[in-house]
């Protein structure tokens, strides 16, 4: 008996449709992963994922980690490192997507340590290339640091610290900012770093200044061996009190205290011969700079109105060469005016 014709027309057609829509899906795949591979760079140890059009934007940032890499990998003792991923977002969306909601509409880039991620935002969506330097090595910083911990739980001090060290220099409101928190008393505990993202904002840019700070004191007293001793009996222990005493040989509420010190010595009263000069004359030097564009307004606008109170009174006996020359004097002035 013969099988129904229905039936294995059914069949037929089943069949038909299943292998559309496989050929679909595999033209479809295929061709995501043609983009992929054409937006994929594999360059010095990093992968760097991107659309097309931020090619430029990656040949920079590929210049800034090789510049900035090798100072990086000397303060934290690491000869090589694995595979960094850093993915240039091409959107506001897409730049959230490894951390949704996390990140201001503002931020220009975070890290995701656990995944060896950077998460870059595209000069096309910020407007501009301002501190592309600072953001990158930031970023970077982070990945390395936690590489070379191996996941142990560091504070957020010198988390922060390693990464703000390691990207930024120090301006004149900076050290302002500083030392007024010096001289007030009012510097912010390393302990409570921790709780940097209720701070206000400028609170927290004393904390992350700090925080910086704090490692560049390592640096300065102990070395970059005593920097990675510290790193190292971190990843061992996972205790930062336990890391400073077999780093160091002191608590970490010694340390802090020591570190205060430092502080008062270098940023407080006592430099203000050296460095802290520019703090008072840097004020002044603006008033003076305020006051003379002042003066300066106030001479063209005397300008200006005696030229045309000549002009109102004299037009008919001036030159026309001399009488274009005014013109033109009058136009111009009256443009820097506005």
């Amino acid at each position: 008996m013969s099988p129904c014709p229905a039936v294995e027309d059914g069949r037929c057609w089943i069949g038909f449709r299943c292998w559309v829509s496989f050929i679909g899906v595999y033209f479809c795949l295929f061709g995501q992963l043609a983009a992929a591979e054409a937006a994929v760079r594999l360059i010095d140890g990093l992968r760097i994922t991107y659309d097309p059009q931020d090619a430029r934007y990656v040949d920079r940032t590929v210049s800034i980690i090789r510049t900035a890499r090798p100072q990086l990998h000397a303060n934290l003792g690491l000869s090589s490192a694995d595979t960094i991923h850093i993915h240039i977002a091409a959107t506001q969306e897409e730049f959230q997507t490894y951390t949704p909601g996390a990140i201001p509409d503002w931020g220009a880039g975070y890290a995701v340590p656990s995944r060896r991620l950077v998460v870059l935002k595209s000069p096309r969506i910020t407007g501009s290339f301002d501190n592309t330097y600072e953001v990158t090595v930031h970023e970077l910083a982070h990945v390395m640091l936690h590489s070379a911990i191996r996941g142990a739980d560091i504070p957020r001090w010198l988390d922060e610290g390693f990464a703000m060290y390691a990207a930024r220099e120090w301006g004149f409101w900076d050290r302002a900012v500083l030392f007024v928190a010096i001289i007030t008393d009012n510097l912010i505990p390393l302990s409570a770093v921790h709780a940097v993202n209720t701070f206000p904002e400028r609170r927290a840019q004393l904390a992350y200044q700090e925080s910086a700070l704090a490692v560049q004191y390592i640096l300065r007293q102990y070395g970059r061996d005593g920097l990675h001793t510290l790193l190292d009996r971190l990843r061992v222990t996972g205790s930062i009190n336990q890391a400073c005493y077999d780093a160091f040989g002191i608590s970490i509420v010694q340390f802090e205290r020591n570190w205060k010190n430092y502080l008062t010595r270098v940023y407080g009263w006592r430099m203000l011969p050296m460095e802290g000069l520019s703090l008072a004359i840097g004020p002044l030097f603006a008033i003076l700079c305020m006051l003379s564009y002042i003066q300066m307004r106030r001479r063209r606008r005397t300008v200006v109105a005696r030229w045309k109170q000549e002009e109102a009174e004299n037009w008919t006996t001036v030159g026309d060469d001399e009488w274009r020359q005014r013109k033109e004097a009058l136009t111009i002035l009256d443009e820097e005016e506005r």
